[in-house]
């Protein structure tokens, strides 16, 4: 049923060799997983969420405070889903001043987990050394990579802990993943000509998507345990107007520097080469930070080249009449296009102060964005929407995107005439983020029309 690789020591349990004494105490572990939190839009859900969701392997990384380097490595392998509760087999006994910190992650693959159980505990929470490579086996659809944090000190009541005797380390693991669910395309243009044109959506995709995930920004301590922000970064009152579909959170917060490696000093046009932390294989290569990479593109080109599973989760093409909205010919088409489409990205925290609706071709900048590609009688053109702020183990409920102006004729910004604004939004279920509309090229966010 279960396959487990143990693939340090067993149970770490002290023999007669090791420490003896009434300060003897014991560290065991709990899991459970967190569901997908809801952040309410007025809009209904679709879908039954991460019901297909599924761990086949868990990595427990264990440390202690005696040492830099891995203390322990549990292994846990299953095809049909591990069981949480495997992990109650694992037990430390240890002696008062003792202190242990966990870190448990899901679906990785085999490569990167061993790489990971290599680096020190002060190298796995930095940048390049402590970053997962998605295409690397570490992007598959309904296979999410997980993450949480523990930590247990053993001994009598103390500023770092508020009881004592044994411990048991009861951890939350949480999705680094966000998931969108598109509804429908309505077009409802302005222009009354258009609405009378030939109008085709030819593919709908997210551009400059991330291709690694650092899963650890920092290590826990008796301040933090299990906190979220171990994996997250620290949260942050946000303003509405910036988040993807002006989100408003119920907290009043929202957590920011998920994979936060990406914040403005790294330039997304680059690579990363763990090599020279240690990995060796097909980790040891040059991995490109984004894919489906349109910065700078010239008109009417786009580009979408993830590999695998990436590409399948970040891009929907409609063949022939299959996107079609409008037509020249038939007066009773609908004008709405049944999407129904799931779509997957990591989230990168990029600070950006410029503008998806740009000036000039250079003040465009390399934000994740959802691009809607139209063919409007015969010509190409591109909605693109910057979608700052997106947040981890969220389930975004896109209930409608309406098209209302002409697009722009690059896929990755607006020149300044083009624009697109959200209609209000609220989320659920991951969290699940329900967007009731977006309007594409009509107005920004002051509500100055300027397509």
């Amino acid at each position: 049923m279960l396959a487990a690789g143990l693939l340090t020591a067993c149970n770490k349990e002290w023999t007669a060799d090791g420490p003896q004494g009434d300060e003897l105490f014991e560290v065991s572990v709990r899991l459970k997983e967190e569901p997908v939190r809801a952040l309410h839009t007025k809009a209904d859900a679709i879908g039954t969420g991460d019901s297909s969701d599924l761990i086949d392997r868990l990595d427990v990384y264990v440390y202690s405070n005696k040492d830099t380097l891995l203390f322990d490595h549990r292994v846990y392998t299953d095809a049909a889903g591990v069981d949480l509760s495997c992990v109650e087999d694992i037990k430390y006994y240890d002696v008062t001043g003792t202190i242990y910190y966990f870190f448990v992650i899901t679906n990785l693959d085999a490569a990167t987990a061993d790489y990971f159980a290599s680096i020190s505990k002060t190298r796995i929470q930095t940048y390049y050394g402590g970053l997962i490579p998605l295409e690397a086996g570490n992007f598959r659809k309904n296979r999410p990579i997980m993450g949480g944090t523990g930590y247990a000190y053993l001994g009598k009541q103390s500023y770092y802990s508020s009881g004592t005797g044994d411990k048991t380390v009861e951890i939350t693991l949480f999705r680094y993943i966000a998931r969108f669910e598109i509804e429908k395309i309505t077009a409802d243009f302005d222009d009354e000509d258009l609405m009378n044109s030939d109008v085709i959506v030819r593919s709908i995709f997210w551009s400059n998507v991330a291709n690694a995930l650092r899963p650890l920004r920092e290590f826990p301590t008796w301040a933090t345990g299990t906190d979220v922000s171990c994996i997250w970064g620290s949260r942050s009152t946000y303003h509405a107007e910036q988040e993807f579909g002006n989100l408003e959170y119920e907290s009043g917060y929202r957590y920011y520097e998920v994979n936060e490696n990406h914040h403005g000093w790294v330039s997304l046009q680059s690579t990363f080469n763990q090599s020279g932390y240690g990995a060796t294989g097909a980790l040891a290569a040059d991995f490109p930070y984004i894919y489906n990479n349109n910065y700078q593109l010239a008109q009417g080109v786009k580009n979408v080249d993830a590999p695998g599973d990436m590409r399948d989760a970040t891009c929907h093409e409609f063949s022939g009449e299959s996107g079609r909205v409008c037509s020249s010919t038939d007066a009773g088409q609908s004008h709405v296009l049944n999407v129904n489409r799931e779509f997957y990205i990591y989230p990168i925290c990029r600070n950006s102060w410029s503008s998806y609706m740009c000036t000039n071709f250079n003040g465009q900048d390399d934000t994740i964005k959802l691009v809607i590609e139209v063919e409007i009688n015969g010509e190409t053109y591109f909605y693109p929407y910057r979608a700052l702020y997106i947040q981890p183990n969220s389930r975004y409920l896109v209930r409608n995107i309406t098209l209302k102006g002409i697009g722009s004729e690059y896929s990755n910004f607006y020149v300044k005439k083009y624009g697109a604004a959200l209609a209000p939004v609220s989320i659920q279920g991951w969290d699940n983020l329900e967007v009731s509309n977006i309007d594409m090229g009509y107005s920004d966010y002051d509500g100055n029309n300027i397509y």
